[in-house]
Order: C-alpha cells, then sequence, then structure tokens
C-alpha cells in the first residue's frame, strides 16, 4: 500500500503544493487546517507521516509545537517533519526535542521534501521493527529447540559472552541471529543494560559520518564507540556499509587507544551480524579483507529453521504460550497440526513461525465454550503452507499409481520434516529401516536428493 501522509498547514496554497508533490511520487495525501481537524484524521487516516507546520494561526487550538507533543503521546511513532519559516532555528530546535523527525524551511523545493518524506518513512518502518524485535527477542527469550545446533550453541554461548574476542553471527533473515547477539549480550553485561544495535542498512552517509565521526571535541558527540564502551555493539547488515565506512570501522578497531582521549578505556563486545555470504562479498573487492579478520574471530552459522526441524514445535509450543497473555484458554496442537508445521519450509525462518503462531492467537482469542483449544485444521488458516492442486489429478489416475504417488509424497515430506535421519523416520512411520530402504528404492527416492 502506498504510504499515507497528513499535511498540517493553515495555508491551503501550501497544503496543496505539498500535496502536488508528493503525489507525483504516489504518496497518498490528506490535508487539514488546525490542530482539532488534525487530532481527528489521526484516526481517521491513520497516517505514515505527517508534515506540520509550526506556524497554525489563530483558528487552531494549538500552535504547532504544542500540537506535535499531542501527536507524539497519541502515537510516538507516526514520523513528523516540521515546516519552519525563515530564522526560527529555535522553533526548529524546540520541535526536534518535542519528537520531530526532522525540519525544512520555507521556501523548499520539491525534491528535498519527497527525500525526507521517504527517509522518515523508512526511519519509522525501522523503529517499528525495532519494536517487533523487542517483542520477539526479548532480553530475557531463551534459545529454544531440540536441534543439534541449539543444543551445541547453547554450551558454547556462556563461554563465547566471557571472550573478549570479536564474534560475527551469519544466516538467513529470521533465523534468530540477533537472539543469540542477545544472550551473549546477557551473559556478560545482564539484562538490565540495553544492547546497542547499529543497522547499517538503513543508514544515510551522513548518519554515519555521525557516528564515526573522530572529533571528540563536540558537546553531543555522537561515535558509536564512545557512546556503546562497557556495553555490546552489534553491527547488524555489516555487509550493507560502504567501503569507505568499513575503513573507518577498521581505524578505530586497529586504533582502540582513540578512546584514551576521552579517558575512557576500550570495553566494548562487538558482534557483527550478516545475512549475505560475507565470504563471497569479501573474495568480489565488495568487503574489506582487513574488517573482515578483525570481525570473524569467533563464527556462529545460524542454519534455517528448515535444516533444523526439531526447533519448530518447540518453538510453536512457547510462543503459543507468550502470546497467550490472558491465559484464558490452553492451546496445545494437534499431532494432524504439528506435522504440518514441521512439514512447511518457512522461508521467513523464525520471524514468520511467531508472527504465524502470533496471528493464530488473535484469530481464536474470542473463544468462550472451552478453557482448552487443540489447534486440529491449521491448513485453513496457513497460506500457502499446503498446496492441494495435486489432489484433483490423482483422481484421474489408477488407484496402483496414484498410492505410488501418494507413498512418494508422504516419504518425502518425513525425509524432509527429520532431515534425512533414518531411525527417526522408521520411528515415526512404524516401518522397519530395511523395509524404509526397500520403498525408497521401488519409488527412486534417495536420502542425498531431499
Amino acid at each position: 500500500m502506498n504510504p499515507k501522509v497528513l499535511i498540517i498547514d493553515d495555508e491551503k496554497d501550501i497544503c496543496y503544493l505539498i500535496s502536488e508533490i508528493l503525489k507525483d511520487e504516489e504518496f497518498i495525501t490528506e490535508s487539514v487546517l488546525n490542530s482539532s481537524e488534525a487530532i481527528g484524521k489521526l484516526e481517521t487516516f491513520r497516517p505514515d507521516l505527517i508534515i506540520l507546520d509550526v506556524w497554525l494561526g489563530p483558528k487552531s487550538e494549538l500552535d504547532g509545537i504544542e500540537l506535535l507533543i499531542k501527536i507524539m503521546k497519541i502515537n510516538p511513532f507516526i514520523p513528523v517533519i516540521v515546516i519552519t519559516g525563515h530564522g526560527t532555528v529555535d522553533m526548529a530546535v524546540s520541535a526536534i526535542k518535542n519528537g520531530a523527525y526532522d525540519f525544512i524551511e520555507k521556501p523548499f523545493n520539491s525534491e528535498k521534501i519527497t527525500i525526507l518524506s521517504k527517509r522518515a518513512i523508512e526511519s519509522a518502518k525501522l523503529a517499528n521493527e525495532n519494536k517487533l524485535l523487542k517483542k520477539i527477542a526479548h532480553p530475557n527469550t531463551p534459545l529454544i529447540g531440540n536441534s543439534s545446533f541449539i543444543i551445541n550453541v547453547k554450551k558454547d554461548l556462556e563461554g563465547l559472552s566471557k571472550s573478549k574476542s570479536r564474534i560475527l553471527i551469519t544466516g538467513s533473515r529470521g533465523s534468530g541471529k540477533k537472539l543469540i547477539a542477545q544472550i551473549i549480550h546477557n551473559n556478560l553485561f545482564g539484562s538490565e543494560k540495553l544492547v546497542k544495535i547499529i543497522d547499517f542498512k538503513n543508514l544515510s552517509d551522513s548518519e554515519l559520518s555521525e557516528m564515526l565521526d573522530e572529533n571528540q571535541d563536540k558537546t553531543t558527540n555522537k561515535n558509536i564507540f564512545i557512546n556503546s564502551n562497557d556495553g555490546t555493539l552489534v553491527f547488524d547488515n555489516i555487509d550493507s556499509l560502504p567501503i569507505f565506512f568499513q575503513k573507518k570501522i577498521l581505524y578505530y578497531l586497529e586504533n582502540e587507544d582513540f578512546l584514551n582521549k576521552s579517558n575512557i578505556k576500550w570495553n566494548i563486545k562487538i558482534i557483527s551480524i550478516s545475512a549475505k555470504n560475507i565470504d563471497y562479498e569479501v573474495q568480489q573487492g565488495n568487503f574489506l579483507k582487513g574488517l573482515f579478520n578483525r570481525l570473524n574471530v569467533i563464527r556462529i552459522k545460524v542454519p534455517p529453521i528448515n535444516e533444523r526441524r526439531e526447533d519448530i514445535i518447540p518453538i510453536c509450543n512457547y510462543y503459543l504460550d507468550y502470546f497467550n497473555k490472558n491465559k484464558k484458554y490452553n492451546f496445545s496442537l494437534s499431532k494432524k497440526s504439528s506435522n504440518q508445521l514441521e512439514v512447511y519450509d518457512w522461508p521467513g525462518n523464525v520471524h514468520q513461525i511467531i508472527n504465524y503462531i502470533e496471528k493464530t492467537i488473535i484469530t481464536f482469542q474470542d473463544l468462550n465454550s472451552e478453557s482448552d483449544y487443540m489447534l486440529d485444521n491449521l491448513s485453513d488458516d496457513m497460506s500457502g503452507i499446503e498446496d492441494n492442486s495435486s489432489i484433483a489429478t490423482h483422481f484421474s489416475l489408477s488407484l496402483k499409481v496414484a498410492r505410488q504417488n501418494f507413498e512418494r509424497e508422504y516419504l518425502l515430506s518425513q525425509i524432509k520434516r527429520f532431515n534425512g535421519n533414518i531411525i527417526k523416520i522408521s520411528e515415526f512411520t512404524g516401518m522397519e529401516r530395511t523395509a524404509l530402504y526397500r520403498k525408497f528404492k521401488s519409488l527412486n527416492i534417495f536420502l542425498n536428493n531431499k
């Protein structure tokens, strides 16, 4: 859906001008002339961005700053760009202090408005993702699952946390990399102290320059190494960092005495996260080998959830309880539902499972007939989780061929589910291993062709 922008200005011409500029960029716009109309539109229009003039004229109950403060109380996650006139620097500073994303001075040009609007919406999106992350990766969320990966990484994490060595965590998106980083931080500094996560994918060059500024004489220093000392600094999407800024990071890592100038003793746990094949990025010259070597002291490779299917049901059960906040019902998964969940590939990894379970709880939250509820028919609710398009085809086949097709599909799904573990497949299907191997051979199934 196209982004929605609410324009608040007492001058109709200004509203029209901004609206036309943004409509050319496929934004959906609404305009109001005073504070009372604006507050009403917050609920009915639900904007993704607000553009607000600090001077709203005598017909407005609240002036721009007062309205900004009220908007921030209603919804602090809506970005607000403030319009200021000539020489109103103090007003602009006041707006920023009260929660505005940024300000733009009159007269403004169309390019600046569109760039700033897109950036503000993207920034708000990131803030909401971070809010979701806090829900998903609460400081005390445990590593959940029974796979060999989970078992082994649990054993190693305490030692890794105490080590001063830098850690590189790699794996596909949504696989749980940030959760592992959070646990390492908790083990070292405790869950009371917040971990600092810098997502390089969503930062502009100017923001990066501020974060890596070497000038320590500034009153408000935003240098990430100074502000993260005695804590954990997580470089998320480290592979997205431009080469110029990679060199800056490398400089700090090679010159830890930089902090001495500020009378700070270097005490930072640095964890880097990448969803790309970062080894390949180094080979292609997209990532500095020197920086890679500095960050890749200890590597944790997180496999996708479809390579550790033993973790799927424990994760589902944990979040069934987590999202069931009122504890009105005891939700549980039937064997049929568990089978469905384990066989599905989950391209969105653990995050997709969490989102699906939350959606399921919301769907059933108005039940009033019983305190226990068995989730049995998930296929109706899981978009794309089960493809029944081949069922009709089976009706046109002979019984023998249809049975063979079904057996092949069934066994392939069990191979996928148990990652080719013949012992577990045998236990689940109730077939002896020798009989299974004969059946595989007759159906042209090979364990290495999952």
